[in-house]
């Protein structure tokens, strides 16, 4: 039977999953792979394991609700810890997985009944992500990666460099050599630290005259 203490708990599970799914927006609309569901599903389980660790154990004669809420801690720093990792010589995954761990902390918040903290610090970690992810791109330090991008017998080597240039990469000692299939052209970009190497290769096959793209080891 649904009583009105129980209407009060899903409305803070409900919320949890609101607030997630609002960060979640942001990772998802910034390419990330922990999107809306990751974090709406980090958010909602916070808050019922926060409610299970406030209100599951009386009858037992036990209401330590610490006990389960401490291990939420603990258990979303291992799932975060799986979404950092190192692509060439590049740390990617940080701001996500401490999205992911404030957002577990929402949840906590809500299942806790605390709205007011919970709808605070969603709407903070929202303007940090949204604010400073511009702020960092703009005074970001710079690497430098070496590509090599196998081109078609017909293709010209201009167009190639000026694709580069007009998605943000500037490029310095390119050197042109035949290969088996047609063309090969070597450069070094330099592209802030927070790229994505990989999606930069992605982008560039998808052009006709490139037949393949790798980056090289430096």
């Amino acid at each position: 039977m649904i009583t009105t203490i129980s209407l009060e708990w899903f409305l803070r599970i409900l919320c949890a999953a609101l607030m997630g799914a609002c960060i979640g927006y942001e990772r998802h609309y910034s390419s990330k792979d922990a999107g809306i569901r990751t974090h709406a599903i980090v958010a909602m389980s916070s808050a019922l394991l926060m409610i299970v660790s406030k209100y599951g154990f009386f009858e037992y004669g036990n209401d330590d609700s610490a006990r389960v809420a401490a291990q939420i801690v603990s258990g979303t720093g291992f799932l975060g810890a799986g979404i950092i990792f190192v692509r060439h010589d590049v740390i990617q995954g940080l701001t996500t997985a401490a999205g992911i761990w404030a957002t577990s902390a929402i949840g906590m918040a809500f299942g806790s009944g605390l709205y007011e903290f919970g709808v605070f610090c969603g709407l903070m970690v929202l303007l940090i992500q949204l604010v400073f992810r511009g702020v960092f791109f703009l005074n970001a330090p710079k690497t430098t990666m070496k590509i090599r991008l196998f081109l078609k017998t017909e293709a010209s080597i201009r167009p190639i460099v000026d694709k580069l240039r007009s998605i943000g990469y500037s490029t310095a000692n390119n050197r042109v050599f035949s290969a088996d299939d047609g063309w090969c052209l070597e450069t070094e970009i330099s592209t802030h630290m927070n790229a994505e190497p990989m999606k930069i290769i992605e982008c560039l096959e998808k052009e006709d005259m490139i037949i393949h793209a790798e980056i090289q080891a430096r």
